[in-house]
């Protein structure tokens, strides 16, 4: 259960502006009074208090917490206890506890000065608890584009880095890595999660290993600050000579993205990784991290001991590696620093900063542990080479609904992801196109002008346009990044355009049509390049090779045939099917090409011969669509049966049957990281699996 808050400047000092963005009770707005710059002015007291509740006597209300205390209820007033926010929030609350569910507090905050306040000790007088000990709170930072949770194969890879430079207070290396390996013992031990220690902390040696392994966390155990002659966060790695490089926060994004895919995670245990300036809001090192691309950054906003970093670390690392949200492991972090004593007030020390809406950083698949164990499979180990792994584990199969996308008001006929797998693109009859992000299913944008029904949608390879064709027979171009309409023209079809393909490079358009045609097109000026006629009926669907030579086309002459696109010559005619050929696709090594049909089956060709290598059945109706899976060992197949079906390319073996859809399922597309399969179906709803 999710309430979500947004909180920024008002008309006058001290008012803010509150509003309920989001919430099982509706939405709301107050304007509160907070004193943000004498809170502000109490972080030093703070500061003390937390650091020395783990060693304080404890009485009913020590000395030690009473600060913390007064700060939290000043802050739960100013957010969560004025007015209609406040019947908001005690709603949210009351119908989580009536579903046996846990509260989401997500907190957007729209003012650095906002930004810098401890939230997380927000005390509810009423409830008699602090706010993040009953419910989760998270730090939203908006951004435009959130990437799907990564599917893993256990264990979760950690690279460790204890950055100790000389100048700076001496770091205890071995004692550092040893706490987090004992803290990490036991989801290691049950082959979850594997930790491996960067060597140095140089520039260098950390862009060579990003570079060269695939990481789902990085760890940072060393020094931080906050430079308010830069306003920006900094962190120390070590230069060449032992002393302090000191690396400010864009900088240390930068070095991230050398990693492939860019870690989803970062804990920074150091000083200061919290700590934002007074005029940027995104100065922070957690925020700058999680800005520049980073899923999530857990940090501290005070400086925390030995034992409370040791313990959460413990918490929280054992329930990422069991698949929970990041904003449900830092709840599970704050209990293990609980375990510590019934004094201690470190719990208000970690922050999470979340991108976008998603916690779910990672789709975990069970433990193969046991089963290579027995197969003879040796554990990971880094390369004897250079100490770190040379390549990512293969993508898992999408076996598992992970969300339903409606919002068109009739069938839907097509969909497609953009090439960095961000957004969703789907046709519908109602004659528009709907753009969603696909990590969250959060719809974008509408685009709306076909008259007839949309029928299908094409990203162009560099994902800056995008392509859509209708029954009212025209082509229309759009930006993809604004929704911005480009170029609107008959595709030269007599009716029904059925298809839209980019080629490889982006430079042709071609279309399918119900007048029996193909067509192709300059994409940049939509000018003619040539027709293929042949097919004698409607074609169906079109598709370009890997490599750009080749087109397919599908015909409802029950043929496939196959054209050179630079002479537009026809190259072969694929025959065996006993209805019409309903949509083609190729490998990604472009040597084999798939084709349903309305015979039930789909069938896989050598592209270099013609010949039919395999006939895959078990379809109950027509089959209306096909994918390959970006590695290419995967086929994915939609029917009038209402299910999707995924293959194995290899063996042709039926890998799993995909149900749910109410009415016939049209097309499939698989993300580019071949973690996800997007269907749409003629209920009206596109869906997402994983």
């Amino acid at each position: 259960m999710v309430i979500e808050l947004a909180i920024g400047p008002g008309l006058a000092g001290g008012t803010f502006r509150v509003e309920v963005v989001a919430s099982p009770a509706g939405e709301a707005s107050v304007a509160a009074e907070l004193d943000a710059d004498s809170l502000l002015a109490r972080r030093n007291l703070l500061q003390q208090a937390v650091l020395a509740s783990a060693v304080s006597s404890r009485t009913l209300l020590s000395e030690t917490e009473r600060p913390v205390r007064e700060v939290g209820e000043a802050l739960f007033a100013g957010l969560l206890g004025t007015g209609e926010v406040a019947g908001r929030y005690r709603a949210a609350a009351a119908v989580a506890a009536m579903q046996g569910e846990g509260l989401r507090v997500v907190l957007r905050i729209d003012s650095p000065v906002l930004a810098g306040l401890p939230w997380e000790a927000m005390y509810d007088q009423t409830a008699g608890a602090y706010v993040c000990r009953q419910a989760q709170f998270v730090r939203h930072v908006p951004v435009a584009a959130v990437p799907a949770p990564l599917r893993v194969r256990p264990p979760l890879r950690i690279l460790g880095v204890v950055s100790s430079p000389r100048g700076l207070h001496a770091l205890d290396v071995e004692r550092e890595q040893d706490q987090l390996n004992r803290a990490l013992a036991r989801p290691v031990s049950q082959g979850l999660a594997e930790v491996y220690w960067a060597p140095s902390a140089t520039w260098a040696d950390l862009q060579d290993l990003l570079l060269d392994g695939q990481w789902h966390v990085l760890h940072f155990i060393g020094h931080g600050d906050f430079d308010p002659h830069r306003d920006e966060g900094v962190l120390a790695l070590v230069r060449e000579d032992g002393r302090a490089d000191l690396v400010a926060a864009h900088r240390m994004v930068d070095l991230l993205r050398q990693a492939r895919p860019m870690p989803r995670l970062v804990v920074l245990n150091s000083c200061s990784g919290a700590v934002t300036g007074a005029s940027d809001l995104f100065s922070g090192t957690a925020a700058a991290l999680v800005r520049g691309g980073v899923s999530a950054v857990a940090a501290m906003q005070y400086e925390i001991s030995d034992s409370a970093a040791v313990a959460f670390a413990r918490g929280f690392y054992a329930a990422i590696a069991r698949g929970r949200g990041v904003d449900d492991a830092v709840s599970s972090g704050r209990v293990a620093i609980l375990g510590l004593s019934d004094r201690t007030l470190e719990w208000v020390t970690p922050v999470l900063y979340l991108r976008g809406h998603d916690s779910q950083l990672f789709a975990l698949a069970e433990p193969a542990e046991e089963t290579n164990r027995q197969a003879g499979v040796p554990a990971w180990q880094p390369t004897q080479a250079r100490g770190w792994p040379s390549r990512p584990p293969a993508a898992p199969r999408p076996s598992c609904l992970t969300r339903i996308i409606a919002g068109h008001t009739s069938y839907v006929t097509g969909v497609a992801f953009s090439p960095d797998g961000i957004l969703l693109a789907t046709a519908g009859g109602d004659g528009t196109v709907r753009l969603w992000e696909a990590a969250t299913g959060a719809p974008v944008r509408i685009l709306s002008g076909h008259d007839g029904g949309a029928s299908g949608a094409a990203f162009s390879p560099d994902g800056i346009l995008l392509a859509t064709a209708g029954g009212d027979g025209t082509v229309r171009l759009w930006e993809a990044a604004t929704g911005a309409p480009v170029r609107t023209a008959p595709a030269g079809h007599a009716s029904y355009v059925t298809g839209v393909a980019f080629s490889p490079d982006g430079a042709l358009l071609a279309t399918a049509g119900w007048d029996g045609t193909v067509r192709l097109r300059e994409a940049a000026t939509g000018a003619p390049v040539h027709i293929l006629g042949g097919h004698d009926g409607v074609v169906a669907g079109v598709a370009f090779s890997p490599d750009g030579t080749l087109l397919a086309t599908a015909g409802e002459d029950r043929t496939a045939r196959l054209w050179d696109v630079a002479t537009c010559a026809l190259v072969s005619t694929l025959t065996g099917h006993d209805r019409s050929v309903s949509d083609v696709a190729f490998s990604p090594d472009g040597t084999l090409l798939a084709t349903t049909s309305g015979d039930r089956t789909v069938r896989l060709w050598e592209v270099a011969t013609g010949g039919c290598a395999r006939a895959l059945t078990g379809h109950g109706d027509k089959l209306l669509g096909v994918a390959f899976s970006p590695d290419g060992t995967l086929l994915a197949t939609a029917g009038e049966d209402r299910t999707a079906r995924l293959w194995d390319v290899a063996t042709c073996a039926l890998v799993s049957t995909l149900t749910g859809h109410d009415r016939s399922v049209s097309d499939v597309a698989f993300s580019p990281d071949g973690t996800l399969l997007a269907t749409a179906s003629g209920d009206g709803t596109a869906r997402l699996w994983s």
